[in-house]
């Protein structure tokens, strides 16, 4: 993404039910006469469940959302009209998740990935930390 460029919430995302299961949240533009559906930066809808305890069998659900297509440059995509179950309208509260998602306002829980030390860096700064103590 370009340092000029500013990504903008989508005015009313919806909630599709794709045939394979999956559940996906994106803008969406409907073309007359095509055969296909526009998804603008489609994310994924995983449910995470959790069980509460053996004895009453309640589950808990958590969600979260990911990127629809991993490690694309694409902000679009198309899908065909055969391949879409339902579309909905998500709540006030999954639509604001979605924007910040979008919009990178949750930090990463992946920070850059340092290169693990090696035996002699160990060595070094276990050396310094002795040095520091005394």
């Amino acid at each position: 993404m370009a340092n000029n460029e500013e990504k903008k919430p989508i005015q009313s995302p919806r909630m599709i039910m794709l045939s394979n299961g999956q559940q996906v949240i994106a803008g969406i533009e409907v073309s007359d006469g095509s055969d296909f559906i526009r998804l603008s930066e489609p994310y994924k809808v995983r449910i995470h469940e959790n069980a509460v305890d053996s004895e009453t069998y309640f589950v808990e659900e958590r969600m979260s959302l990911t990127p629809w297509m991993f490690q694309t440059v694409d902000k679009v995509y198309s899908v065909h009209k055969n391949h879409i179950v339902s579309i909905g309208m998500p709540n006030q509260n999954l639509t604001e998740y979605y924007n910040n998602v979008r919009m990178g306002l949750f930090p990463s829980v992946k920070k850059e990935l340092q290169p693990l030390p090696t035996k002699e860096q160990n060595d070094k700064s276990f050396e310094k930390a002795m040095e520091d103590m005394s």
